[in-house]
């Protein structure tokens, strides 16, 4: 099959100032890539009138493990141009599987109504590879789940013993094809690992030479204390390669830590680390509701989470904490999702709104919530500041993640952050406010990620390269989606093709 795209001004991917040409493309593969006009044998020929030519877009950091097996046309991610995902972060990967992670998995991804029936990484490739999904896939091996494949969700340190079988089965996602290890260091039970548990793992990443993404354990009041943790487990393990996943100062106590976030982290680049981030360009997270508990409550998955709370005396507990919470912290904990349908109403709407609708403290609404089922449960929290988040995306080193899970354009699989549809427009609007030069921006979703997770053939437009491409209109590009409406499509991408076919067309 080939596929020739005529009057294109060419955006390479590697940050060289566009120009404007011809692409050739023939099974799926770039051939040539040419100035000015260009005779071309018949084919399937498109005049792009001077459009903008990119590669796909690399989401960084992305959330699609199930949800592209339910979802494989994944409308949100290639509406935006994502072409390629990178799966298995925060530590949640849906590989190894076990006796003592399968329950935990099957429930966490309930509403996607999808059987997790592998065991590993090949296994669910398999199935991804049957599903036919609309983007590709990369996956890394998550360190929560490997640790509850072995031992369960409980608060528990290694062995040594333990801590070599939690080796072996990163080495074997390794073998199958794995691109890096990532950490969800905040999360149970990777919150439960120290240090040596760390550094221990990270010596089998350095033998394999791959990456090493991390949710840090503090992205506020530990915030520093806890780049410092990841960089010293990556020097004791002999790792150079460490990425730091949507890079935050969260907390308005915090914001002040910018300056020596930013020192720390040059420092290390110095210090001959290659020391990389993603970001989303929005100033509200996404997480399980359940993160807002104290412990013990802090220190239960959430299924077991659910489970206590069915427990009056557990519940009154529970809502007694939350009580305790500033009046003011329910104006800025927005619902996103929840078990079951009688919430849906308040999708989008602060916990404070939605109590109040229901004539119900927020405190008692949330444990509600969580106790109809802690792991379908997730909202959004302001924490986060405007002129920090544009310092960090502004680094040529951060590259942008959706930190969000493919969906379809209609709300049948729940409800996305809107990043999850309109990152990419943001985050290049946001860079082109801050007067970078757009080669420079196109850079950093697309051979800046393939840079960084080691994907040869991707993000550039470059013969021998995948014919993944993205056609849009400069003028246009921009993100629609709001909370109110999170899965309003992006503007300005006319085209995307994957492997040479064409995937989305827009208006």
């Amino acid at each position: 099959m080939k596929l020739v795209i005529k009057n294109a001004l060419i955006y390479d991917g590697g940050g060289s100032r566009p120009f404007s040409g011809t692409v050739v493309c023939v099974d799926g593969i770039i051939k040539l890539v040419a100035g000015g006009s260009l005779a071309v044998p018949a084919g399937q020929v498109y005049d792009a009138r001077g459009l903008a030519l990119t590669p796909g877009f690399i989401d960084a950091h992305s959330h699609s493990d199930i949800s592209i097996l339910a979802a494989p046309e994944a409308a949100g991610k290639i509406s935006q141009g994502i072409t390629t995902e990178i799966i298995g972060n925060c530590g949640l990967s849906v590989y190894p599987v076990t006796k003592h992670n399968r329950e935990h998995l099957q429930e966490f991804y309930r509403s996607y109504n999808v059987e997790i029936s592998w065991t590993d990484l090949n296994g669910y490739r398999a199935e991804l590879a049957r599903r036919r999904p609309a983007a590709d896939i990369v996956p890394l091996s998550g360190h929560n789940t490997l640790r509850a494949a072995l031992c369960g969700y409980g608060k528990h340190r290694l062995s040594n013993g333990e801590l070599r079988q939690l080796q072996a089965l990163l080495a074997a996602d390794f073998d199958q094809g794995a691109a890096g290890l990532s950490t969800g260091l905040l999360y149970v039970p990777g919150k439960f690992a120290d240090f040596s548990e760390l550094s221990g793992l990270l010596t089998t990443v350095a033998r394999y030479d791959r990456v090493y993404t991390t949710h840090l354990r503090s992205e506020g009041n530990l915030l520093l204390e806890s780049v410092n943790e990841t960089l010293a487990a990556a020097r004791q393990a002999g790792l150079k390669r460490v990425h730091l996943s949507h890079l935050k100062v969260a907390g308005a106590a915090n914001w002040h830590k910018i300056d020596e976030l930013l020192i720390l982290l040059e420092a290390a680049q110095n210090a001959g680390f290659e020391l990389t981030a993603d970001r989303y360009p929005y100033t509200e997270s996404l997480t399980q509701l359940s993160t807002m508990l104290p412990e013990p409550y802090s220190d239960l998955d959430d299924l077991t989470l659910t489970k206590t709370l069915q427990n009056d005396s557990d519940f009154a507990r529970v809502e007694t904490v939350l009580k305790a919470l500033p009046a003011e912290r329910w104006q800025t904990v927005r619902l996103v999702a929840a078990a079951g349908h009688e919430y849906e109403r308040f999708y989008g709407q602060s916990l404070a709104a939605a109590a109040a609708a229901l004539n119900q403290h927020p405190a008692t609404l949330s444990a509600e919530i969580l106790r109809a089922g802690a792991a379908g449960a997730a909202a959004a929290f302001q924490g986060m500041n405007e002129a920090n988040l544009r310092r960090l995306i502004r680094l040529d080193t951060v590259a942008c993640g959706t930190d969000e899970s493919a969906r379809p354009a209609d709300y049948s699989l729940g409800r996305s952050h809107p990043r999850g549809f309109g990152s990419t427009a943001r985050f290049c609007n946001i860079l082109r406010e801050e007067g970078l030069p757009p080669e420079q921006i196109i850079r950093r979703l697309t051979s800046l990620p393939a840079q960084i997770f080691r994907l040869p053939g991707k993000g550039r437009i470059k013969a021998g390269y995948a014919a993944d491409l993205v056609l849009l209109d400069p003028d246009e590009f921009s993100d629609t989606a709001t909370f109110a409406a999170p899965h309003q499509l992006t503007r300005g991408i006319r085209r995307v093709w994957r492997r040479g076919e064409l995937i989305y067309s827009g208006s």
